[in-house]
């Protein structure tokens, strides 16, 4: 019998806790701790599980599941993977045609450009579309080539001082690219609901 009264207050406890579910699975760990990071700030509590393959998984309490969801996209959080000049050129058969391996360079210099972008301090994410034209080495007049850039920023930075920056490393990473033919667009993310 004495032991009877231990027993309820623990079940009980345990009926009062709200069971975890897995948030996002199979990240990165600097992904998994960035995720982490923001909805501690948030104040949802959460954990980081090992995955799979040497990857993490970040689980929630069942109540703030959607509060922790639209945290994250409204973050930008997990950011997506992106692909380097080296992951981008594997060949899959023998011999690769010049077109194919012309669309592989221009999406692995988008990716790395995108990449580097991303990491700038109140940019959530970036994408990078580059136009690089298939020329006639005897034509009279080259077509141009351009890039366009995409950025996601954070609702409180101000990036009008690094766009200047982000154009000149769009200029020096693609040859024969002019600053003119280089178009930056930021869309800023909305404030936080209070």
């Amino acid at each position: 019998m004495k032991y009877a009264i231990p027993v309820v207050a623990a079940a009980l406890l345990l009926a009062g806790c709200d069971k975890e579910t897995t948030l996002h699975a199979g990240l990165a760990e600097r992904q998994a701790n960035l995720v982490m990071a923001a909805l501690i700030d948030a104040g949802i509590g959460c954990h980081k599980s090992p995955g799979e393959e040497g990857t993490w998984d970040v689980t929630v309490v069942e109540s703030r599941f959607a509060d922790a969801v639209n945290l994250l996209e409204k973050a930008g959080l997990p950011r997506q993977p992106h692909q380097g000049v080296g992951e981008v050129f594997k060949k899959t058969g023998m011999i690769s045609s010049p077109s194919e391996e012309r669309i592989r360079f221009m999406d692995a210099l988008a990716q790395d450009l995108a990449k580097t972008i991303s990491s700038i301090d109140g940019v959530v994410d970036a994408r990078v579309h580059v136009v690089l034209p298939e020329n006639d080495p005897f034509a009279r007049h080259a077509l141009p080539s351009s890039a366009a850039v995409a950025i996601r920023s954070r609702w409180d930075a101000d990036l009008t001082d690094v766009i200047p920056s982000v154009k000149g490393l769009v200029k020096n990473a693609i040859e024969g690219l002019s600053a003119e033919k280089i178009m930056v667009t930021v869309f800023r993310d909305p404030p936080p609901k209070k």
